[in-house]
């Protein structure tokens, strides 16, 4: 593999001195590989790193790391952090950072925050969006912080924490390495060139390019020498999962955690809770569990393959305690903040919400046909609407007046199984509003809640016999500038220890068939099954109650 620096020496000691102390100054190496996730496999050590692909619209760009330099986990108890392999507890007090009526004060948003604090990065022409930076998942669970849930019965129904998640789980990475990414990637281009760069920070007092000439270029060259040691690694590393799951677990069985006719029931009930005018619309889902019976990295390669997705990604931070790993093949879109160079404009804000839909045709026509029926869907229409509506007034409760507008409405997207309605809507942030504040506002998304948010969140932990984890929550790359990526972790694999566990939902309204519903979410569960099959050798997945394009036995 050819390598070259990209970073001017020069350019690079200009920006570095004008730099505040401490900042972060990008240096980057490109080398051109085949494929990025099988240069993510060689570079990886064992479990730790990430690898992200945004290739939406609104992003293009896929990103992963390894050898992360601060590790957060934020549980129930506790907010721990871990920095260069030395780990220091604190309590799970939280603080505020800015005060505003949509938000109360949450451990693991301030506890992300407190990451990324003090950090500082001055790309100078680095156009990379993510150079460096936080990258990990938050839990759904971390919304009962910001709203009052009130406690499940000790004697009922409602969320049972059966797992022990954490809320939030984080890792700090002074080196990525990224490519650009067709917003229609197919796999067939040759190779593709990965911008790999270290992000080295400036020490005190390197003011003058001039004067500390010697001491810019040190650091310039412990940058190159930290992006060519990734490069190493890309090139002549192990690209083995690592210990092989138990064979035996080939033949399993996804089974739900409610079935058809528990899952029908609460169907029933949330339509009567619509009659009683306690909810329009609620999401509500039910947990497939399987043996591990394949490697993460060998089901997100899977998962690029048959279900490529907009706002996918793996998460291998199961090695941690209590800890997960996620293969995600998520198609929304939560939040993404982009932050402005003109002081007087606030960072702008973007979130994509997906509310109807139906699935692939087997042909063409049937296709054809099938998006007609969902856009002329009456039911599906006014769903969209509603939700659309609740999440302009999400991001209206931290973007400037006047700003925030619907600039896509309806678009219809195809992904393996599925079709959605999908809108895009953006504002502009007020100045006092950072990323925490931003996040708290959209968090959790409506579009896999409902309306209204508050009482249907209660509804859903009513109904809904275990917590949801990551699912619904967000995986996230967060820069040193305020830029952040989220996405709503929705059609995903968690692994806990030798499990995994799909949680796949259905928007219910006052009219919908409990059956359909069902179906529907079946039909959402496929494209992650037949990742599965596909990654397998010898063996086949299945769910309790197959449904057609559901591995059978």
């Amino acid at each position: 593999m050819n390598r070259t620096v990209r970073t001017d020496r020069g350019r690079f000691r200009a920006v570095a001195a004008a730099a505040p102390d401490g900042a972060r100054v990008p240096v980057e190496l490109r080398v051109d590989v085949d494929d990025p996730f099988a240069a993510y496999r060689r570079a990886r050590r064992g479990p730790g790193g990430v690898f992200y692909e945004t290739t939406g619209g609104q992003s293009g760009w896929g990103y992963f790391g390894v050898d992360p330099v601060e590790r957060l986990t934020v549980s129930d108890e506790a907010v721990v952090a871990t920095a260069s392999g030395e780990g220091k507890g604190s309590g799970g007090d939280a603080r505020t950072a800015s005060t505003g009526d949509y938000r109360r004060p949450s451990p693991s948003l301030t506890a992300l925050e407190g990451l990324l604090d003090g950090k500082m990065l001055a790309r100078g022409d680095c156009d990379v969006p993510y150079p460096c930076g936080a990258f990990g998942w938050l839990s759904y669970d971390a919304a009962r912080d910001l709203e009052d849930f009130p406690p499940p019965a000790s004697d009922g129904p409602g969320a049972v924490d059966d797992r022990g998640l954490p809320r939030l789980q984080a890792a700090l990475f002074d080196r990525i390495a990224a490519w650009e990414c067709p917003v229609d990637a197919d796999g067939g281009s040759e190779s593709v060139t990965l911008r790999v760069t270290a992000c080295p920070r400036v020490p005190a007092g390197l003011d003058d390019p001039d004067a500390d000439r010697d001491a810019l270029d040190t650091v310039f060259d412990g940058g190159v020498e930290r992006a060519a040691a990734l490069i190493d690694r890309i090139e002549g590393g192990d690209p083995s999962s690592g210990p092989v799951p138990d064979p035996a677990a080939a033949g399993a069985t996804f089974e739900s955690d409610v079935g058809r006719e528990g899952y029908a029931d609460a169907v029933r009930r949330v339509k009567a809770y619509v009659r009683e005018g306690d909810t329009f619309q609620a999401n509500v889902s039910q947990r497939l569990t399987a043996p591990a019976a394949v490697h993460p990295l060998d089901a997100y390669n899977a998962v690029r393959t048959v279900n490529p997705a907009p706002y996918s990604g793996l998460v291998e931070f199961g090695e941690r305690p209590s800890g997960v790993d996620l293969v995600s093949a998520s198609p929304e879109l939560l939040l993404e903040r982009e932050p402005t160079d003109d002081p007087d404009r606030g960072a702008r804000l973007v979130t994509e919400p997906i509310a109807g839909t139906r699935p692939r045709g087997e042909t063409e026509a049937a296709d054809a046909r099938l998006e007609t029926e969902l856009t002329g869907d009456e039911k599906e229409r006014a769903e969209h609407a509603m939700l659309v509506d609740l999440e302009r007034n999400d991001l209206g409760k931290v973007s400037r007046f006047g700003t925030v507008e619907v600039s896509e409405y309806r678009r219809v997207d195809r992904y393996s199984e599925v079709m959605h309605l999908v809108s895009l809507i953006e504002g502009e942030a007020r100045p006092d509003v950072g990323l925490a504040d931003a996040v708290a506002a959209c968090f959790p998304g409506g579009t896999i809640t409902g309306a209204p948010k508050p009482r249907t969140m209660e509804i859903i932990d009513e109904l809904e016999p275990t917590r949801r984890g990551p699912y619904t929550g967000s995986m996230f790359a967060a820069g040193f500038d305020g830029r952040a990526t989220l996405n709503i972790v929705i059609r995903t694999l968690v692994r806990r220890a030798a499990e995994y566990h799909l949680r796949v939902g259905a928007g219910i309204v006052h009219d919908s068939d409990p059956d359909a519903e069902y179906e529907e979410t079946l039909a959402k569960a496929r494209a992650l099954v037949s990742a599965v099959d596909e990654a397998l050798v010898g063996g086949e997945m299945a769910v309790d109650e197959p449904a057609e394009g559901v591995a059978e036995r």
